[in-house]
């Protein structure tokens, strides 16, 4: 097991458990706290993450210093996707996405979600928590709506402990390259894994079923879109459902 890691047996939420904690103490870099027993995972909104006992892990990590204007906050997002990808695709060969705005799929289905928050001092992000889930031996599902894990994609089990750790590493090595020539190619490779980018596909928008085709995504985090019509649009998170047909 790697430093700086906390794991607890059972835990409602490792977010709320890190975000509170970070209220009485400080944390280094990378500090996480992981179980393999949530029951209370916090996902976008109201939704709630789905976790079977023991079969999937779920950490929260410190991310200090990394010199990040609040303007360009979605640029964690986009570097902790391309690291869980990064750490999904040493055992998922392909049909590897990232569903915009912060879950991995493979194929249509997710495997992974995660949830990033920001504490900003002035113009700069000062602390960042992000909480992750991954699927990874539960193959039974109770509600969610398309999930699946490592183990269903591969016929095999994994070690949890490893599957965390090289997880944690990929999210370092992912930031401990970042320079300004690596953002601008971290941003081109996140687009290039978007799901459905380029496709015509239907979405809810605005509460209205159309016809869309996903183009980009700006530097604030919204989803760049085209209709039929040719007219370009841009969504945040409570303006777009993904329809998957």
């Amino acid at each position: 097991m790697q430093d700086n890691i906390i794991l607890l047996n059972q835990i409602p939420s490792t977010q709320t458990y890190l975000l509170n904690a970070l209220n009485e103490r400080e944390f280094d870099d990378y500090s996480v706290v992981a179980s393999f027993n949530q029951t209370q995972g916090k996902g976008q909104a109201t939704h709630k993450w789905e976790s079977e006992k023991n079969k999937n892990i779920s950490f929260s990590i410190v991310l200090k210093d990394k010199n990040i204007l609040a303007q360009n906050q979605f640029q964690i997002t986009q570097i902790i996707s391309l690291a869980i990808v990064d750490m999904i695709k040493k055992y998922v060969k392909q049909d590897v996405y990232i569903k915009w705005p912060n879950d991995i799929y493979v194929k249509q289905n997710k495997i992974c979600g995660f949830l990033t928050q920001n504490k900003i001092i002035g113009n700069t992000i000062d602390i960042s928590v992000c909480g992750i889930g991954i699927n990874v031996n539960q193959t039974h599902f109770v509600f969610a709506p398309n999930p699946t894990s490592l183990c269903l994609e591969t016929n095999k089990e994994y070690e949890l402990k490893s599957i965390l750790n090289e997880t944690i590493s990929c999210i370092k090595q992912r930031f401990n390259a970042l320079n300004e020539k690596e953002i601008e190619r971290m941003q081109s490779e996140y687009l290039s894994l978007l799901l459905y980018r380029n496709i015509w596909k239907k979405y809810l928008y605005q509460n209205k079923e159309i016809e869309g085709k996903i183009v980009g995504v700006n530097s604030y985090g919204h989803l760049v879109f085209k209709t039929k019509d040719d007219k370009q649009h841009l969504a945040n998170l409570t303006e777009i459902t993904f329809l998957h047909q």
